[in-house]
Protein backbone atom coordinates (compact mmCIF):
# COMPACT_ATOMS: atom_id res chain seq x y z
CA UNK A 1 0.00 0.00 0.00
CA UNK A 2 1.14 3.36 -0.69
CA UNK A 3 1.59 6.03 2.14
CA UNK A 4 -1.61 8.15 0.42
CA UNK A 5 -3.66 4.78 0.81
CA UNK A 6 -2.94 4.22 4.43
CA UNK A 7 -3.48 8.08 4.70
CA UNK A 8 -7.08 7.35 3.27
CA UNK A 9 -7.94 4.37 5.10
CA UNK A 10 -6.81 5.74 8.30
CA UNK A 11 -8.99 8.95 7.76
CA UNK A 12 -12.01 6.78 7.21
CA UNK A 13 -11.51 4.43 9.91
CA UNK A 14 -11.04 7.75 12.17
CA UNK A 15 -14.92 9.20 10.82
CA UNK A 16 -16.13 5.78 11.19
CA UNK A 17 -15.04 5.91 15.05
CA UNK A 18 -15.92 9.38 15.44
CA UNK A 19 -19.69 8.97 14.05
CA UNK A 20 -20.36 5.62 16.18
CA UNK A 21 -19.35 7.87 19.36
CA UNK A 22 -21.92 10.19 17.87
CA UNK A 23 -24.74 7.39 17.76
CA UNK A 24 -23.60 6.05 20.85
CA UNK A 25 -24.81 9.16 22.86
CA UNK A 26 -27.85 9.62 20.91
CA UNK A 27 -29.07 6.35 22.12
CA UNK A 28 -27.67 7.33 25.46
CA UNK A 29 -29.98 10.82 25.23
CA UNK A 30 -32.96 8.77 23.99
CA UNK A 31 -32.90 6.39 27.25
CA UNK A 32 -31.96 8.82 29.79
CA UNK A 33 -35.03 11.10 28.15
CA UNK A 34 -37.62 7.84 28.13
CA UNK A 35 -36.80 7.30 32.00
CA UNK A 36 -37.64 11.29 32.97
CA UNK A 37 -40.40 10.85 31.09
CA UNK A 38 -41.93 7.34 32.51
CA UNK A 39 -40.99 8.59 36.40
CA UNK A 40 -42.54 11.86 35.44
CA UNK A 41 -45.86 10.50 34.45
CA UNK A 42 -45.84 7.76 37.55
CA UNK A 43 -45.01 10.83 39.61
CA UNK A 44 -48.37 12.46 37.91
CA UNK A 45 -49.81 9.66 38.97
CA UNK A 46 -50.70 7.44 35.63
CA UNK A 47 -50.31 3.54 36.28
CA UNK A 48 -47.38 2.06 33.88
CA UNK A 49 -49.39 -0.02 31.11
CA UNK A 50 -52.63 2.19 31.05
CA UNK A 51 -54.01 3.73 28.18
CA UNK A 52 -53.54 7.31 30.56
CA UNK A 53 -50.06 6.19 30.81
CA UNK A 54 -49.79 6.44 27.37
CA UNK A 55 -50.89 9.21 26.73
CA UNK A 56 -49.10 10.92 28.96
CA UNK A 57 -45.93 9.61 27.64
CA UNK A 58 -46.79 10.68 24.08
CA UNK A 59 -48.00 14.60 25.40
CA UNK A 60 -44.62 14.74 26.88
CA UNK A 61 -43.20 13.98 23.47
CA UNK A 62 -45.26 16.31 21.63
CA UNK A 63 -44.25 19.06 24.05
CA UNK A 64 -40.62 18.11 23.24
CA UNK A 65 -40.94 18.51 19.99
CA UNK A 66 -43.32 21.49 20.01
CA UNK A 67 -40.29 23.18 22.05
CA UNK A 68 -37.85 21.54 19.66
CA UNK A 69 -39.03 23.42 16.54
CA UNK A 70 -39.67 26.48 18.17
CA UNK A 71 -36.08 26.77 19.43
CA UNK A 72 -34.79 26.31 16.24
CA UNK A 73 -36.88 28.64 14.33
CA UNK A 74 -36.80 27.05 11.57
CA UNK A 75 -40.57 28.24 10.39
CA UNK A 76 -39.99 31.22 9.14
CA UNK A 77 -41.52 32.46 5.83
CA UNK A 78 -43.59 35.19 3.70
CA UNK A 79 -46.36 34.69 2.19
CA UNK A 80 -49.44 36.36 0.14
CA UNK A 81 -52.68 35.14 0.16
CA UNK A 82 -55.93 35.34 -1.33
CA UNK A 83 -58.88 33.49 -0.18
CA UNK A 84 -62.48 33.43 -1.17
CA UNK A 85 -65.27 32.39 1.27
CA UNK A 86 -68.47 30.92 0.07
Amino acid sequence: MTPTKISALALICTLGLALSACAGDRSEQIAAQNEIDHQNCLELGFEEGTEAYGNCRLKLREIRAAESQRDSGGNFGVGIGIGIGL
